[in-house]
């Protein structure tokens, strides 16, 4: 059944074919995934989006705490969940995965204006498995079982694997201190970093 989804689905999703093909070959070893492909769906732009307001939130509080003159490192990470939306390639690939982020900044004060730079380290992961859930719909076989894919695990027919993909991104921006009656004002640019894997 599985080699028949792997054949049949080639021309539809032909990473999830190749993925579960993979999984059959029983290897174990870790794959990659193209920063480029895995960014192409929204859930992973929206994963990012979350960690990087995150970031964002922590520089601005920090900024506001900075003595005039003085500099400051700021270093810490943030995870986000990520649930693949049903029928996309992805959710055949990765129903459930993270994103870690790893974030290194530099803050320095002049004055009201306090400036930030660093860099975001994007690590997506997730176990290749069939340990979540009872069943899953495969377009043209209908709903399988999940313990189909146990069974072959367990029988050492087929064999789980790491699937990650990692990215750079790059911050820049201004926190400006304005006092009673003006709010202060950020402004951040995030910008990627391009890798020789796409």
């Amino acid at each position: 059944m599985f080699r028949s989804i792997v054949g049949q689905g080639r021309d539809v999703h032909p990473i999830a074919s190749d993925f579960l093909e993979h999984f059959m070959d029983g290897a174990g070893a870790s794959r990659t995934l193209s920063p480029r492909w895995l960014r192409s769906f929204r859930v992973i732009q929206k994963a990012e989006q979350k960690n990087q307001h995150r970031f964002e939130r922590q520089l601005a509080q920090e900024a506001k705490r900075l003595p005039d003159g003085a500099s400051t490192w700021l270093h810490d990470y943030w995870d986000a969940r990520i649930s693949a939306l049903i029928g996309t390639e992805l959710f055949y690939v990765s129903r459930m995965s993270m994103l870690r982020s790893r974030g290194s900044f530099t803050l320095t004060r002049t004055g009201p204006e306090v400036r930030v730079s660093g860099t975001v380290r994007h690590h997506w992961f997730d176990p290749y498995d069939w340990d979540r859930g009872r069943w899953v719909y495969i377009p043209r076989h209908g709903f399988v079982p999940i313990a189909v894919g146990r069974e072959l695990v367990e029988s050492d027919e087929a064999r789980n694997f790491l699937m990650e993909s990692r990215h750079v991104q790059t911050l820049v921006g201004t926190f400006l201190d304005r006092r009673w009656p003006r709010r202060p004002t950020a402004t951040f640019e995030w910008s990627l970093v391009r890798m020789g894997h796409r």
